[in-house]
């Protein structure tokens, strides 16, 4: 009769112990799939099957410590974050607050970081603390998963939260940061403290966890479909019959793993609205950008909206899936209402004519707000702060942005501060703008103006200016190449799309910009192959 098993439950019991008078009680949050209860373990409370877990391989043990547990957690929740479109800083955070920086009774024998239930019998038995409808603590017993690793354990959370749809706003493609998915996780009943976000927010900012985010526009790829990390030990592969012969069960087919679309996230101003294409209903609502994740919900459109109805837009995602790009928006229909994503075909977007600009712009007492782009354009804007802070301050003005939009004209001016470059501000925040005076045209001769007509060209006008950075090509297809603007040299060539190797990633250079003065469109000249290119501003999209 084998003993070991038997050696080392007493050796876990004695551990609990340890941690008792330590002083660690674990608490866990993570319920079923269904109920937002909140439970609470013991580790004094431990079934008499804690055997079956003593068999786990736990990677690190009692290694862990307070002193420890981010820097050795870090590195595996950062790669299992970027693999399942969430923040890592937020799940470090629940890690740390769940298991008491790893060194809980359940995370020493089961490695189990964040209390997730099992609802097969499998598991560790603990006694829990519940509560019923009336807010009435009750005591009851349940099973808690057991993880082969810590690795497993933060695989298991990441399913956890793909499997249920309430927790589709602290995904990456809902939530703006560690911080508002660290808020969302509690909003939607992961624990009923009401400081548990207030506690995850300080741990964030105390071990400073968003570097492990990386930049807020972020690209992800999911290619985990997995539910379970633990494997059921209740049935067997072989059992025997009646006449003593053994039979074998058919093996399982299971189907290939779908290859999910990755996304790069621009975040723009809650504020800003947007109006319904005439064909917004053919398009479907969804709780991420599509295929980017193997859980995604999707929702009905209103039944009052129409085409022309208002929608917010606060986000902006450029999806790549099997070499095409699309664009998204994230949208709510009404200010309280929930967060979609939609195909950018489903909005209309206003044209905007810009123009260059030589003058100064005075910023009026109005605290208007200063962005990175006009207000209503497909790239949207981020907020850069406030006019009210540069109050009856004039600056240089180099671009000014004119469109129609819900019947009402707008103008933007692009100026330049000093302390954060150039920036947009909307005509009702500026008191005048001044053209700089030009210099007078020197009087020209019959004799000279012969010469001047028997010269000229059939050309039309474009203004160019200093450009620098990268753009995405987007629907592309649709715009040719040139060697010039088109309509400004004589002699125009065009390439075919066919001639050229567009990029994986779809990103090009850009080194001038030009305004066709004639019809006030807008041109810039990228570098594809190492050539100079000129191609419609219509086709790129600029981050």
């Amino acid at each position: 009769m084998r003993r070991k098993p038997i050696v080392k439950s007493l050796l876990y019991v004695l551990s609990a112990s340890a941690v008792i008078s330590a002083g660690h009680v674990y608490v866990s949050h993570a319920d079923d799939l269904d109920n937002g209860a909140n439970n609470t373990a013991t580790a004094a409370t431990v079934s008499t099957n804690v055997t079956a877990a003593s068999s786990i391989n736990n990677i690190l043990g009692s290694q862990l410590t307070a002193d420890n547990f981010i820097s050795t957690i870090s590195p595996i929740a950062q790669s299992i974050a970027n693999s399942n479109n969430l923040y890592a800083s937020t799940m470090v955070a629940q890690a740390a607050l769940e298991s008491g920086y790893g060194t809980s009774y359940l995370t020493q024998i089961a490695n189990n970081l964040f209390g997730i239930k099992s609802f097969d019998g499998t598991g560790v038995k603990l006694k829990t603390s519940e509560y019923n409808s009336n807010g009435q603590a009750y005591s009851t017993y349940a099973y808690f998963k057991s993880y082969n690793s810590l690795m497993d354990s933060l695989q298991g959370y990441a399913n956890f939260l793909t499997v249920n749809s309430r927790y589709a706003n602290v995904f990456k493609s809902q939530a703006k940061d560690g911080f508002e998915a660290a808020s969302n996780i509690q909003k939607d009943g992961y624990a009923t403290d009401p400081s548990y976000a207030t506690k995850l927010i300080n741990l964030i900012k105390t071990y400073n966890l968003t570097a492990l985010d990386g930049n807020t526009s972020s690209t992800n790829t999911n290619t985990n479909t997995n539910t379970s990390s633990t494997p059921s030990t209740n049935s067997s592969s072989n059992t025997t019959n009646t006449n003593n012969q053994p039979t074998t069960t058919k093996p399982t087919t299971t189907k290939p793993k779908k290859t999910l679309a990755t996304a790069t996230y621009t975040y723009g101003n809650p504020l800003e609205t947007f109006q319904l294409s005439s064909k917004f209903a053919n398009y479907n609502l969804y709780t991420h950008v599509k295929d980017t994740t193997a859980k995604n919900v999707t929702g009905n459109w209103p039944s009052y909206l129409k085409a022309g109805s208002n929608v917010y837009v606060d986000c902006l995602a450029v999806r790549t899936y099997k070499g095409a790009s699309t664009t998204w928006y994230r949208i709510k229909t009404s200010k309280n209402a929930k967060s979609y994503w939609v195909s950018a075909r489903a909005i209309d977007f206003p044209t905007i004519h810009v123009h260059e600009y030589n003058g100064k712009a005075k910023l009026s007492h109005a605290n208007r707000g200063l962005y990175s782009n006009v207000f209503n354009s497909q790239t949207l804007a981020k907020s850069l702060g406030s006019s009210n802070s540069y109050k009856n301050q004039t600056f240089n003005v180099n671009q000014i942005a004119t469109y129609t939009y819900h019947g009402k004209e707008n103008t933007w001016y692009r100026i330049n501060i000093s302390n954060i470059g150039d920036v947009w501000v909307n005509k009702t925040g500026v008191t005048y703008t001044k053209a700089e005076k030009k210099v007078s045209k020197k009087k020209v001769t019959k004799k000279k103006a012969k010469k001047v007509a028997k010269n000229k060209t059939t050309t039309k006008e474009s203004v160019y200016s200093k450009a620098s950075g990268h753009a995405y090509l987007n629907n592309y297809g649709k715009f040719a190449l040139y060697n010039h603007i088109p309509g400004t040299f004589k002699h125009i060539q065009k390439t075919a799309w066919s001639q050229v190797k567009v990029p994986k990633d779809y990103k090009v250079g850009v080194n001038l910009k030009g305004i066709r003065t004639e019809y006030n469109t807008t041109w810039y000249r990228i570098v594809l192959n190492h050539k100079n290119y000129w191609i419609s501003a219509k086709s790129l999209l600029f981050y």
